[in-house]
């Protein structure tokens, strides 16, 4: 046995020191009481759920038909976007001009590697509910400049957002959010 594998067998939950740690709380988001915002005609609600310094998570819900127009995030901005009901057809631009379209139904992920021009399209007869993940903001979105609304993230009606490197809640719904 060498000191390393002494030292990684000796870790305990308990053993660990947990004072330089952020504070350990979780956090209970209900979307019924959460605020969202519109695009299009109304036939998209988005939720910002939580943001962190590591993370995003945003629900979004569309109507049948209803479609998140052509659009293009950061180099950086990687997402992936989980179908928790109904069905989506997602189309990436292609840098040769063609397409590549993908069905996503329930329990099944979408990746969507960052600076793709991509779309999302809510299809069949019950609309679309999902659930995205993507990095923070580093950088200015660049759909955000195409005059997509909400312009400013910060203007996002976000449920939870925690500051893991201050160890602090920036915001936080008190009607949505319970501890």
């Amino acid at each position: 046995m060498t000191d390393t594998d002494e030292t990684e067998s000796s870790l305990t939950p308990e053993s660990l020191d947990y004072t330089h740690l952020p504070e350990q709380k979780m956090y209970k988001v209900s979307l019924d009481d959460a605020s969202h915002f519109e695009q299009g005609s109304g036939d998209i609600r988005s939720y910002p759920v939580c943001t962190t310094n590591e993370f995003k998570l945003l629900y979004f819900e569309m109507d049948p038909g209803a479609v998140i127009d052509w659009h293009t995030h950061a180099p950086s901005f990687d997402e992936v976007c989980l179908c928790l009901d109904g069905a989506a057809r997602y189309t990436l631009k292609r840098e040769d001009g063609g397409e590549q379209v993908l069905r996503a139904e329930p329990r099944e992920f979408v990746y969507l590697p960052g600076g793709a021009r991509h779309k999302i399209e809510a299809v069949g007869e019950t609309g679309h509910e999902g659930l995205v993940t993507m990095p923070p903001d580093s950088v200015g979105r660049l759909e955000l400049l195409d005059g997509a609304a909400p312009y400013q993230t910060d203007d996002w009606p976000i449920a939870l957002w925690v500051d893991r490197i201050r160890d602090e809640v920036v915001k936080k719904d008190e009607n949505a959010v319970t501890e």
